[in-house]
């Protein structure tokens, strides 16, 4: 369905909506009056202004020959009241029944409501520019390779790379994340990222069936359409309940009035009050909506989970695991020192370092051209050893940088004292002149001490697994303070241990960030891929997807599961406890069929008010080291 199909129908259904507030606004308003002027002929006015659409719903269904459901009961309970001659009792039944079932619209839009956003965000034209001209086209008539332009204000029509020009994009709908990024040309963008100032070139890299934003889309479809365990048990229940109400207010009505000598009358009120107390309608409405609540709210969070059931898995995890490297530590390592040789200054170490760093395009290469500033006009010409460095001419000079192996494949003199096997050391040679040696060490992400902490303090025992060395694993796991690691593994390693070892002591979650933690991923209890945006092959294993990078997420995560859980437990026992006293009350006639709509719609209302609890819960906005909030709250 496109999105011109899915806003007409939502069109359609807020028409049909509003019509029913009208209606019942009246009715409301009729039975007030009828109420106070005591006139019983206004009261059925109300009543069936209304309760017609839940009595012609009663009729259809009796016609399918399900007999069994809210309107049934509804229906039965009312007209039983009118055949008693309770006009007031019997209009109000409807009006508090349609009440309710208006605040459940209402609820249940609240929670769909980033379904919509995320179908209204998905672009629908591009301007693609062909021959030398610039023509506007579906986004599904978009092919790899072709080229569009995207102007300030405009979405990003599908995934593609930056070809010409720089920007500010707004990616909340997928990451979470409210700030723009910039991006520059090379630079990767995608479907439905919004231009905030800059007008760019992209070169499509899929169509738009394939584009992150469609694959975010079907993860909320999907996920709506899986029920939770509770939701399931809810839906098996109403089936056999339903029908068992019916028999028990048939019962209770020929043994009040054989047994109890009653009048017919008095037995069949009571037996009317006992249908209206037991409609299931709280169980049957608040279990689904806290689930639908809790999919919404993470969505908006940048959290997608592919099923309501994994809320359920995940606030009863006993162990959490993380990947180290782009997980819990930046991808890119900082420069912790530098140490000149032979007459070199540390200056000099940096300057040509860096900029020879520019003709590769390795993470600590990167990471020393990120941090200073360079002129890519001193490097004169380049050529990368993949897993040895880079040669290049800086300032008309020959510049070596690169690890042990590279200096003496080049048979470059260099101290022993340097040749030491470590993956996070580089040398530099400067015509063929061994230069100094540059320092890096992987640095934790912003949120990820602050991450860890919140889930050891709520229970969880939190594991480290890294193919790294033990010494830089060692470190991490330092800094996170108390936490268990494993270093030195390979895919297959981290699936051992978490069978042999974590998994046995209880329900386990892996976050991880690669196509190497695809094993972990699909055989944890639930696996968290982090930092997906793009990456499809990691979308498609893991069970939940975090689109921004921050550790912060997998707690936001277990927040939202433990909340909706304990929402669904409240809404379960409060339903069930009012309406087994109100029942008990109803049998031995000390309940009115006024205190039967309290115990059937008054729960339900509070139900859904209790659910709702779930879109207010905020969370504190992490703020980073310069001050500026990093996302915003719900």
């Amino acid at each position: 369905m496109d999105n011109c199909s899915v806003c007409h129908v939502h069109h359609e259904e807020e028409e049909h909506h509003f019509r029913d507030l009208v209606l019942l606004i009246a009715s409301g308003v009729i039975l007030l009056v009828s109420v106070f002027a005591k006139t019983p002929w206004l009261a059925m006015v109300a009543y069936l202004l209304s309760g017609w659409e839940v009595l012609k719903r009663a009729l259809v269904n009796f016609s399918k020959s399900k007999f069994f459901d809210e309107n049934s009961l509804m229906s039965v309970a009312s007209v039983g009241a009118i055949v008693l001659k309770e006009f007031p009792e019997a209009a109000t039944v409807m009006v508090l029944y349609r009440m309710g079932e208006l605040i459940e619209h209402y609820v249940f839009e609240r929670s769909n409501r980033e379904m919509r956003r995320l179908l209204s965000e998905s672009p629908r034209y591009a301007w693609k520019i062909e021959q030398g001209a610039i023509k506007k086209v579906r986004v599904e008539e978009l092919k790899p390779g072709d080229i569009v332009l995207v102007r300030p204000g405009e979405k990003v029509p599908s995934d593609g790379v930056l070809v010409e020009g720089t920007a500010l994009i707004n990616v909340s709908h997928l990451t979470g994340e409210h700030l723009p990024q910039s991006v520059f040309e090379g630079e990767k963008v995608f479907a439905g990222s919004i231009v905030e100032s800059g007008t760019v070139k992209v070169q499509i890299l899929k169509e738009y069936s394939e584009s992150s934003m469609a694959k975010v889309t079907e993860l909320v479809q999907k996920a709506q359409e899986r029920k939770a365990k509770a939701e399931r048990f809810i839906t098996k229940f109403a089936r056999y309940y339903t029908p068992a109400v019916v028999v028990s207010a048939i019962t209770l009505t020929v043994v009040l009035f054989l047994f109890a000598r009653l009048s017919f009358s008095e037995s069949l009120y009571r037996s009317l009050v006992l249908l209206v107390i037991s409609c299931p309608c709280a169980l049957a409405l608040s279990v689904p909506l806290t689930y639908a609540a809790a999919l919404a709210k993470a969505s908006r969070r940048g959290i997608f989970v592919k099923g309501a059931q994994y809320f359920d898995t995940i606030a009863n995890a006993k162990n959490v695991v993380f990947d180290k490297t782009g997980t819990l530590t930046e991808t890119d390592p900082k420069l912790v020192r530098v140490e000149p040789h032979n007459g070199f200054s540390k200056d000099e170490v940096l300057f040509f370092a860096a900029h020879a760093g520019l003709g590769s395009n390795h993470p600590l290469s990167r990471a020393l051209s990120g941090e200073l500033r360079v002129s890519a006009e001193l490097l004169k010409e380049a050529r990368e050893f993949p897993g040895l460095g880079v040669k290049a001419i800086v300032r008309d000079r020959l510049v070596h940088l690169g690890n042990d192996r590279f200096l003496h494949e080049e048979n470059i003199d260099h101290p022993e004292s340097v040749c030491r096997s470590d993956a996070k050391m580089v040398n530099l040679c400067i015509d063929r002149k061994y230069a100094g040696t540059l320092v890096f060490r992987e640095r934790l992400k912003e949120t990820s001490q602050e991450a860890v902490s919140k889930l050891k303090k709520a229970g969880l025992k939190v594991y480290v697994m890294s193919g790294d060395r033990k010494g830089a694993v060692r470190d991490v796991a330092e800094e996170l303070k108390h936490v268990e690691y494993f270093a030195e593994l390979k895919p297959e390693d981290k699936l051992t241990l978490l069978e042999e070892k974590i998994m046995k002591d209880g329900t386990t979650v892996f976050v991880g960030d690669g196509i190497n933690d695809a094993p972990a991923l699909s055989r944890s209890d639930v696996g968290v891929a982090m930092n997906s945006l793009g990456n499809d092959a990691v979308m498609e294993i893991a069970d939940v997807v975090l689109m921004n990078a921050e550790p912060i997420k997998v707690w936001e995560l277990f927040s939202i599961s433990r909340k909706t859980r304990s929402i669904v437990v409240q809404n379960i026992v409060f339903a069930i406890g009012t309406k087994v006293l109100f029942i008990f009350l109803a049998a031995t006639g000390k309940a009115t069929m006024w205190q039967g709509v309290f115990a059937d719609t008054g729960v339900m209302v509070l139900c859904a008010l209790n659910s709702l609890r779930l879109f207010f819960d905020r969370f504190k906005r992490p703020v980073s080291k310069s001050g500026t909030a990093t996302a915003d709250s719900f």
